[in-house]
Order: structure tokens, then C-alpha cells, then sequence
């Protein structure tokens, strides 16, 4: 409980493409509620969505706005979403990527006479589609606020490589989750094959670290990017391939608020077609490590009802979590996760301050 004596609530936030439209919407429907969380989480797209709500910007206009830049009045009419879905991939997202042309054509005609013909297929059909356009300015404004919060904030980006995830936190949430690590390795640790196998990448590992600059980059390097920067490697990309939703971190918390920009159940008809079976296996891969962490909550949740936890709970650090998902109502689609929908925002904005109200 807090001091007042109200329960600690937090917001859990997933990004993904055109339907962070949810979760802007969501945080819209928050500062009109005036709730404010004691932790937060957020990945990918919902980063920016984050700042923004932190500095305190109109998030409806906001949205309105960058949806009109990234659509001409004919492109909005377009039926197929298909075909909208293209013209972002060749226009770009405004002011957060373009397609990666001159790219490709230097890369297919500076390297084709020193790459082996077993190799042709990557210059044909390279990693990198498109390149982001964010300027380090705003990696630097996001960084500098969520630092300054007295909210504890939670992202995540990911080495495929390592396989590791590295979770960047403020101030706010530092000593607080290094105390429940250091608290769980003391009462709980890992026997020595167990620490083995998470240095050697055989089990999943998170690696705490600070936020910095580079690390919101990170947070918000797509795979479609591809895997260099500047001549470099990229080893880090978005967090939320990994996982989405960062909830287990956020166990402090008495009631987690999640608006998920896609439903654990299919909505509509089976796939019939290679790109709807494409869609459904996007939104089981991203639901996967989301349901891993619901499981282990509401396991101690029954533990808790059952009273098959001994002993003084608060000294144990275990106490019942109420989670709150909000559940975008529609199936929205694998050609549509770069479009972004005003009808997706104010739907959002409708459930969300139902769901806080409650």
C-alpha cells in the first residue's frame, strides 16, 4: 500500500507498429482519469508513447496528427490494407523511418563481385528494409525524461547474439530491483548448474542496466532495420521480440494495468490465406513469453488464496496481484501493423477509462 493507504497500481505497455494506437489511447484515457502508476513498463513503439504522456503533451491531437502525416487523403481510401501497407514500406513512417533504397542498390552493386554466389540471396533480399529516421536528439529527450521521473520505469532491448535481454530502468526503479534480486538470490538462488547454463545462453537471461541514450536506440531498432549501423554490427535490437510486456518486474504492484494492442484469442474466421497464417503466428510468438509471466502470477495468486504460502507474507515479499488487460476489440491484421487508426485510438481511449474508473 502506499502511504495514503491506496493500493500501488502499475501499467504494463507493449508496442507493436501502428496499433501502439491502443496503448496511446490507453494513456489518453489515464490523464483525462488522472491516474497516475507507481511503475511502468513499456516497449518498442510505446516508448515514444510514454514520453510524450510524461511530458505532458495532448496525446489525442498528437496521434491525430501523425496519423494525417503518414496518409494522404487517397491513401486512407484504399480498401486492401494490403496495399496501405506497401505504400508505408516505399513512404516511410514519418519522422521514424524510410525505406532502405539507396541502401540496397549500394549494397547490391559495391558487393556483388566479392560475394560468393551461396551468398546472393543477401544481396537480393537483404535484412535491411528500411532505415530509421529519429534523430539522436530525441533518443537524448526520451532518455533525460524517463530518468527524471519519480515513476519507476521499466524497457528492454535484446542481444540475439548473447540471447540475452538487457532491462534498462531509472533511478526510481534501480535500487528497488536490484534489492528483490539481491533478496531472491539469498532466500532463492540458483543452484551451480543452473548459473552455468544462464552464462552459457543454454537458459534466458536479463541484464539489468541503466538508461541511457544508446539504449533507447536500441529499444527501438527493428529487425527490419537489419543488423548494421554505420558500418558496425547492430547486436542489439527491440526488446519486444522477446518479450512485449515487461510484468514480472513490476510484482510490486497491487493492480497491473495492460492494454494489449492484440488478443490472446483469434477474432473472426481461421486464417485461409499464407499472410493471415503469417498474422496468427506474429501474435502467438508475441503472446508467448506474455502468457509465461501471467502464469507464474496468478500461481502465486492461488498459492495466496489457498493460504499454501507459511509464514509472515510481507517478510516473504508475496502479495495478491489483480492484473487488468484491455484487449483491442478488433483482429487487425499483418498488413496493418504500420497503419495506424484513429478508430483504434478512441476505442482504446473508451475501454481504458471504463477499465480505470473500476
Amino acid at each position: 500500500m502506499t502511504a495514503n493507504g491506496q493500493r500501488n497500481i502499475a501499467f504494463s505497455l507493449g508496442g507493436i507498429g501502428g496499433s501502439n494506437a491502443h496503448g496511446a489511447g490507453f494513456l489518453h484515457a489515464a490523464q483525462k482519469e488522472g491516474k497516475t502508476p507507481t511503475q511502468l513498463s513499456c516497449t518498442s513503439g510505446m516508448i515514444y508513447w510514454t514520453w510524450r504522456w510524461l511530458e505532458g503533451h495532448d496525446l489525442e491531437q498528437e496521434f491525430k496528427n501523425s496519423a494525417d502525416d503518414t496518409r494522404s487523403e487517397i491513401w486512407r481510401q484504399l480498401p486492401p490494407s494490403m496495399l496501405r501497407s506497401w505504400l508505408a514500406y516505399l513512404y516511410g513512417g514519418e519522422g521514424v523511418f524510410r525505406p532502405a533504397i539507396p541502401e540496397y542498390f549500394t549494397r547490391l552493386f559495391s558487393r556483388w563481385y566479392r560475394t560468393p554466389p551461396e551468398r546472393w540471396c543477401d544481396l537480393w533480399f537483404p535484412a535491411q528494409l528500411l532505415v530509421p529516421t529519429r534523430s539522436e536528439e530525441i533518443y537524448h529527450q526520451i532518455a533525460e525524461a524517463f530518468n527524471a521521473s519519480d515513476i519507476a520505469i521499466f524497457f528492454n532491448s535484446f542481444s540475439p547474439r548473447l540471447g540475452t535481454e538487457h532491462l534498462h530502468m531509472n533511478t526510481a526503479a534501480w535500487e528497488a530491483y536490484r534489492a528483490v534480486q539481491q533478496e531472491r538470490r539469498e532466500k532463492r538462488p540458483d543452484d551451480a548448474h543452473t548459473q552455468e547454463m544462464r552464462k552459457s545462453g543454454d537458459l534466458p537471461s536479463v541484464k539489468a542496466e541503466k538508461i541511457t541514450p544508446h539504449a533507447v536506440r536500441d529499444a527501438l531498432w527493428l529487425s527490419l532495420y537489419g543488423f548494421e549501423r554505420d558500418g558496425k554490427p547492430q547486436e542489439r535490437i527491440d526488446g519486444a521480440y522477446a518479450r512485449q510486456f515487461i510484468l514480472s518486474e513490476l510484482s510490486a504492484a497491487h493492480v497491473i494495468y495492460i492494454p494489449r494492442p492484440q488478443r490472446y484469442q483469434w477474432v473472426g474466421e481461421l486464417p485461409e490465406s499464407f499472410i493471415e497464417v503469417q498474422d496468427l503466428e506474429t501474435e502467438l510468438w508475441f503472446n508467448g513469453a506474455y502468457a509465461q509471466q501471467l502464469a507464474r502470477i496468478e500461481l502465486v495468486n492461488r498459492l495466496l488464496r489457498n493460504q499454501r504460502l507459511k509464514g509472515p507474507l510481507e517478510e516473504q515479499g508475496f502479495h495478491e496481484i489483480e492484473l487488468v488487460p484491455i484487449e483491442i476489440p478488433v483482429q487487425r491484421g499483418f498488413f496493418n501493423y504500420f497503419i495506424e487508426d484513429t478508430s483504434v485510438f478512441y476505442h482504446a481511449v473508451e475501454q481504458s477509462a471504463l477499465a480505470l474508473r473500476d
